[in-house]
């Protein structure tokens, strides 16, 4: 991802430049560059191997010093790791990192002549505060991705009591309804059976009554069923995007007037996979949501402000969803945009009339 790539050019440069300052008649100095570059190129697997790269990247810090090349500090090389490192989980290891690095550099530093006033008060406080704040803002990160998670969690049950409720509503109404046209039909067939041998009028008048009733019940079950496959619809996003907006989001919607159909089921669940997987997974801070009609399909995106924090988000729902969306005639794209990560698809309108 860029961002890893940025925090890997970034770590780079500054310890170069920190090597620089620092250089006395050009004391190491393409092996001081070469050293940062490569404690900079560990960065880029920060996410993946937190564990690895810590280690690696203070074990590299060691041979940096014992190599005698120029002072570039303690905390600023080993931040980033920490930092990943309890972002990932690991925060009895990052603490344990931390108190090594601390511990070695510092004896290692008297050895070399440096005051202890210096080295242990001023230098030494500072250093374990910059580690110490890389390790907290990981594990900032970690809670918050976690309560994201939970957020999520509480959109799909929010969205499943929507339509149980739904249902019930339904139900009951399948049950007054076709229970009153039954019953009717029942009266009407005993008034049919007694009036058949006197009166055939009666009789025909009883039996029209029923086949009205049973009619109407027949009508009111097709009414109730077409309901129940319907499902949620766009009309039910705006819990979506409440509970994102409880979660600390900035939610941006554009929504056009869209029909009911089979289509917009699936854009509403799409609608809802993008946003939990956004609540999950980004540190971005805002979630744009646009639907619209164009060329004869309907168009979706939902879009952050923040590269995925974790495991890439086109995970096993959007699988799902693209079958479907594929099964209506459509496309279904995710991946990196220019400030984030976008999901967009195409329905073909004929699937929501």
């Amino acid at each position: 991802m860029l961002g890893d790539v940025a925090v890997a050019a970034g770590v780079a440069v500054v310890l170069a430049l920190m090597a620089s300052a620092e250089m006395e008649g050009g004391r190491g100095g393409v092996v001081a560059y070469l050293s940062a570059a490569a404690l900079g190129a560990l960065m880029l697997w920060r996410r993946r191997f937190a564990r690895t790269v810590l280690v690696l990247t203070v074990l590299g810090l060691f041979a940096y010093y014992s190599a005698g090349l120029a002072p570039i500090g303690l905390a600023v090389p080993v931040a980033a790791a920490l930092y990943s490192a309890a972002e990932a989980g690991h925060r009895r290891l990052a603490v344990a990192a931390a108190l090594v690095a601390l511990g070695v550099s510092i004896p290692f530093r008297l050895d070399e002549g440096e005051r202890f006033a210096f080295v242990v008060i001023y230098d030494g406080i500072g250093q374990l505060a910059l580690m110490a704040a890389a390790i907290m803002l990981g594990e900032l990160v970690r809670a918050r991705r976690r309560i994201a998670a939970l957020t999520g969690r509480q959109i799909e049950l929010e969205a499943e009591r929507r339509i149980h409720e739904h249902n019930q509503e339904l139900s009951r109404e399948l049950h007054d309804s076709i229970g009153h046209a039954l019953t009717v039909a029942a009266i009407q067939a005993n008034v049919a059976r007694q009036e058949a041998p006197h009166d055939t009028r009666a009789t025909a008048a009883a039996l029209d009554h029923v086949t009205g009733a049973l009619s109407k019940a027949l009508s009111e079950l097709r009414g109730t069923v077409r309901n129940l496959r319907a499902g949620p619809s766009l009309k039910d996003l705006g819990t979506l995007m409440d509970t994102a907006r409880a979660a600390g989001f900035q939610v941006h919607a554009e929504i056009g007037s869209i029909g009911d159909g089979p289509a917009t089921v699936t854009a509403y669940r799409l609608v809802r996979e993008a946003i939990t997987n956004v609540l999950r997974h980004s540190a971005g801070r805002s979630i744009e949501v646009e639907i619209r009609e164009s060329g004869g399909m309907l168009l979706i995106s939902v879009a952050d402000d923040g590269a995925p924090a974790g495991p890439e988000p086109a995970g096993a729902g959007l699988s799902g969803l693209r079958e479907r969306v594929t099964a209506l005639g459509g496309r279904l794209d995710a991946g990196p945009a220019d400030h984030g990560w976008r999901v967009s698809a195409a329905l073909p309108l004929e699937a929501v009339r």
